[in-house]
């Protein structure tokens, strides 16, 4: 009886201290486990509040340059126009924080079509909505590319050519969606972004009545390349100017293809404008790329780090990656202006004139 009693006793004392041990490291689990979901819920929640930021600053930056464009007092629409919109913005970007992005784009697509036969001013408020979710959206997407320099996947491709267009993709796609949303805004906004077209228009109709444009494949490529070199070189700028010069070469096409016959605006401009306005495209996504490379290296300073210096340089390194990408942009775009020159100077007018013809005259009976 006493050795039963010894024997129990001893395999208590034996077994108490490993399931004290036990618990403790459950208890220590399940404590890290917490706190990483408070950490990543933490994250989240500081990233959607980034996201409502971005794309109502992006959306009140907008408005304002539309109504600066038009003339209008900034006092006129700071007590309805201004909040409408920020109401209208957070609203898209809830929901597509919410996961309902493509449900949301469209309505919101659907509304601004329907609106503009009763209201064209309301829908431009949702047009300024969706664009400036847009842009956030494709600014994440270049933030986190898993193909770019520094990230997980970018060497995996031996393609050269298919590496660098994973690179440059969302820069690209950016830019054609700014230029499509504002050529828009101009043929249908016509009246009102007048004001900032027309001077350039009638400036461009003088200079080639008085000889001082001239319609030569020369002097096309570089007026042409210069403003491609300017929208590049505004990345340094934080694309600001870049952005600018994109929207307003956007403004002044659709203005223009209001101003005139739309087919006949067609007939002399698709010939070599296809050409040269994706050449500018390109140059405003080489802008953002300059742009991009900045920050890069910007975030590489780090001064409370022990191992500082390494971490700047292979900032610096993936910067020097990222500019190289801008110069293979800068032959591209020249190759295709020297194209688009050529097109323009020497086949656009026979071809506008074969083309309008054969729709508009009248055929032989």
């Amino acid at each position: 009886m006493n050795k039963e009693k010894e024997n129990n006793q001893k395999y208590s004392e034996d077994n108490r201290p490993i399931i004290f041990f036990n618990n403790n490291e459950t208890l220590m689990k399940e404590k890290n486990e917490n706190q990483s979901i408070k950490n990543l819920n933490n994250d989240l929640n500081n990233q959607n509040i980034i996201y409502y930021l971005a794309t109502s600053i992006i959306a009140l930056i907008i408005y304002s340059f539309c109504a600066w464009g038009t003339n209008i007092a900034f006092t006129e629409i700071l007590d309805l126009e201004l909040p409408l919109i920020l109401l209208l913005t957070i609203v898209l970007s809830s929901c597509i924080l919410q996961g309902y992005s493509k449900v949301s784009y469209l309505i919101y697509f659907i509304i601004s079509c329907t609106l503009y036969f009763f209201s064209p001013s309301y829908t431009f408020f949702f047009v300024t909505a969706l664009t400036s979710n847009i842009i956030v959206k494709y600014i994440a997407l270049i933030c986190n590319n898993k193909y770019d320099y520094g990230n997980e996947n970018s060497g995996n491709s031996k393609n050269i050519i298919l590496k660098f267009m994973l690179r440059m993709k969302y820069y690209v796609i950016l830019s054609l969606l700014i230029f499509i949303i504002f050529l828009i805004i101009g043929y249908f906004y016509a009246g009102l972004f007048q004001p900032i077209v027309l001077p350039s228009v009638q400036g461009l109709s003088e200079g080639v009545k008085q000889g001082t444009v001239k319609l030569e494949t020369i002097s096309l490529f570089i007026n042409n390349f210069s403003v491609a070199m300017n929208m590049i070189f505004g990345g340094l700028y934080f694309s600001t100017m870049s952005t600018y010069l994109l929207i307003f070469n956007a403004l002044l096409i659709g203005y223009s293809a209001c101003a005139t016959n739309l087919f006949y605006f067609i007939s002399f401009t698709l010939p070599h404008g296809i050409i040269e306005l994706f050449a500018i495209v390109l140059a405003c996504g080489a802008g953002f790329r300059v742009t991009h490379a900045i920050f890069v290296l910007i975030s590489g300073i780090k001064i409370s780090k022990e191992n500082r210096n390494d971490i700047f340089v292979d900032h610096v390194e993936i910067c020097c990656k990222m500019l190289s990408d801008v110069l293979i942009m800068i032959v591209i775009i020249a190759i295709l202006l020297i194209i688009a020159a050529y097109i323009e100077a020497n086949l656009t007018i026979p071809l506008g004139k074969g083309l309008y013809e054969m729709v508009y005259l009248p055929k032989p009976i």
